[in-house]
């Protein structure tokens, strides 16, 4: 039997930070169960819209609205691998895989499987096959001079400046190709900052 599952978006405002923002929390009921999982996400409580359970502002809310599909999505899969689900087994689910990675290596790794996601909903491999590369470049770059990874912290612009010389001299990259590589280490960094 199909147990009964909704999530409630909502912050408390009682909590606001000394940045004047608050913790957007998500409350997880499975057969009349309850948990509460921190989101991530913070927002000031005047952008909160209590009566739709959403943010004001259209990047916070859309990042609000992914994190509810990715929560549904976990749901299913314990589901269907265990056959049971609680709001408990959800909630240690969803924190043991909502580590956020702390090294560009790992980033890459993420935000890798993310698009793979993405390219099964959409049935188009393409930029999922093309982060292969790029992240390989990544790691060729880093085993260049005997580093398996990076802390996230680590990436300066002189790291950028140095991995764009060594895409152009060691890989012969021409600026097109050498453009997308920088794109990728972009996005990498712009994923670790907005997390």
């Amino acid at each position: 039997m199909r147990s009964t599952f909704s999530l409630l978006p909502y912050i408390n405002r009682s909590k606001v930070k000394s940045d004047g923002t608050t913790t957007v929390l998500c409350r997880i009921t499975i057969d009349g169960k309850q948990a509460v999982i921190s989101t991530g996400i913070y927002c000031r409580p005047e952008d909160w819209n209590g009566k739709k359970n959403e943010i004001k502002t259209v990047r916070e809310n859309n990042r609000l609205r992914e994190y509810l599909r990715l929560t549904e999505d976990a749901y299913n899969e314990i589901l269907k691998s265990q056959g049971v689900v609680s709001a408990e087994i959800l909630k240690n689910y969803i924190t043991l895989n909502n580590i956020h990675p702390t090294t560009l290596l790992q980033m890459g790794e993420w935000e890798r499987e993310r698009l793979r996601k993405h390219s099964e909903e959409i049935d188009s491999i393409s930029s999922y096959r093309h982060s292969m590369y790029y992240q390989k470049y990544l790691i060729d770059y880093l085993t260049s001079f005997g580093k398996k990874d990076i802390a996230l912290e680590e990436v300066t612009e002189d790291f950028g400046k140095s991995y764009k010389a060594y895409l152009k001299k060691c890989k012969n990259f021409g600026a097109s190709q050498t453009n997308k590589c920088m794109c990728w280490l972009n996005r990498l960094l712009y994923l670790a900052v907005d997390r």
